[in-house]
């Protein structure tokens, strides 16, 4: 009998996710190999002849998490080359599950073969998915399962904006646009003010109660899970247009009497910008307890930018 009911097969790159899908499949008491929970057993061990048993015989299933980066990695090759033999032994029952990220060829697998798109499924979805494959019995949702799904399908996609996230973090952003004059500049100052207060109330508006009972559903009704994930989305793009908008000013360069303004109006993102993210967090804990509660409201320090915006108009 396997060892394990699946083996988990993905690179590095996408170990966020893969995490969580092993966080949920042990919750729902799927055994599996993810190689984080296994450093004491490969410790010593000749990897190559070690992992080739872990996805060639000691599991039922093998779930391939196919990337661009999953295909050019010498040890995603050597994992993948193992579970496509597994074919020559037991011909007549499926072994390998794709689960993509992207659309990346895979050398071995036939694209005629079922895979999952994951591109807008949680790894909680998937996790319950593959407990089915497995056979392992599945209970009901819970109550609140509606704030866990909006909750996973926001943090899911800002996982995807890493890269966006640490470069404003570091105050860094390519240079976009040339303003070379001061009416240049202090015009387009004020319609990026004004693209800013756009995006604040489309925030207020995706979480407002007719958004939330049209997705979630009025009280005692079960909500609809394409209008939960597709409002969790939207959200997450607001977000993005925040990380996008602040770019966008310090990728500008403008006259020197406006630098410091530029600078300090694209700091108006970080409060948002940190309070949506710990919403997710406080939301998520509360799915987890099967209760929940979509409130938030952004606020941000404009002091420091009328102090410069005074400064360049005195000047």
């Amino acid at each position: 009998m396997p060892k394990y009911d699946v083996c988990l097969s993905f690179a590095g790159e996408d170990r966020d996710y893969v995490g969580e899908v092993a966080r949920h499949l042990a919750e729902l008491g799927v055994s599996r190999f993810y190689d984080t929970d296994e450093q004491a057993a490969l410790w010593g061990e000749e990897l190559t002849e070690y992992l080739d048993k872990v996805y060639r015989e000691d599991s039922s299933f093998c779930v391939m998490f196919v990337s661009a980066d999953y295909v050019r990695k010498i040890w995603t090759i050597h994992e993948r080359r193992s579970a496509l033999a597994r074919g020559l032994t037991d011909p007549h029952r499926p072994y390998v599950l794709p689960a993509r990220f992207d659309d990346t060829p895979v050398p071995g697998v036939r694209p005629s073969l079922g895979f999952i798109d994951l591109r807008n499924r949680t790894p909680r979805e998937l996790a319950v998915l593959i407990a089915e494959k497995v056979g392992t019995p599945v209970e009901p949702e819970p109550a609140g399962w509606e704030y866990q799904l909006f909750s996973d399908t926001a943090a899911m996609h800002l996982r995807k904006l890493k890269d966006k996230q640490l470069s404003h973090e570091m105050q860094f952003a390519p240079d976009v646009r040339i303003l070379a004059t001061d009416t240049e500049a202090h015009d387009y100052y004020l319609m990026r003010t004004g693209v800013f207060d756009n995006i604040i109330n489309g925030v207020a508006d995706l979480l407002s109660a007719g958004k939330q009972q049209w997705a979630f559903g009025p009280a005692g009704r079960a909500g609809d899970r394409d209008r939960i994930k597709h409002l969790a989305g939207q959200f997450a793009k607001s977000y993005e247009s925040l990380l996008d908008w602040a770019a966008d000013l310090r990728g500008s360069s403008t006259p020197a009497r406006y630098t410091a303004l530029y600078a300090a109006t694209a700091q108006l993102a970080d409060q948002p910008l940190k309070q949506v993210e710990e919403f997710l967090e406080q939301l998520a804990a509360a799915a987890e307890r099967n209760a929940g509660d979509l409130q938030l409201t952004l606020s941000y320090n404009r002091a420091p930018v009328e102090a410069e915006l005074k400064k360049v108009q005195t000047t």
